[in-house]
């Protein structure tokens, strides 16, 4: 059943982390104008995603019944955002490192086909500052997505 409460701060994070990937600057050669808009969105979707998060720290100190679903996408959301981020980045600071990623967009398309071992090849790690960044993406999939679902499946599980 779909229970609001529960679902809030993640779908906040998740806005509050859009806004931010999009509006963060990646090139001060625009006119100033352009990179303090730039700046100040990314800033208000830092901030979205603050009280987010600080909300829900707040929820788990008081001791309240654990929402560890919502608190893993919260997680989830936020990695994803930052290995699409560092990809990006590395697009722009050594051109050719992955093949066909040109935008924000194409990074978290990557991001996503690759934590979801999809791996559609269109978009793939040519270098191999590229390859050991996925390497760290698969790794981290594998080993802390995998285990935070089972831990979060097991607790369910007790609960019943």
């Amino acid at each position: 059943m779909w229970d609001r409460r529960v679902w809030t701060r993640p779908i906040l994070t998740f806005v509050g982390l859009l806004v931010a990937y999009y509006a963060f600057p990646v090139s001060f050669d625009d006119s100033p104008g352009v990179v303090v808009v730039s700046l100040v969105a990314t800033l208000a979707g830092l901030a979205l995603i603050g009280s987010s998060m600080v909300a829900e720290l707040i929820h788990l100190r008081r001791g309240e019944k654990s929402r560890s679903t919502s608190g893993l996408a919260m997680l989830i959301e936020l990695l994803v955002v930052a290995f699409s981020l560092a990809f990006f980045l590395l697009e722009l600071a050594s051109p050719g490192q992955i093949v066909d990623l040109r935008t924000r967009t194409d990074a978290l398309y990557f991001t996503l086909s690759t934590m979801a071992t999809v791996g559609y090849g269109d978009v793939h790690a040519e270098g191999q500052a590229a390859r050991a960044l996925v390497c760290g993406v698969i790794a981290f999939d594998v080993v802390i997505v995998a285990s935070l679902v089972r831990w979060s499946t097991m607790r369910r599980s007790e609960g019943r």
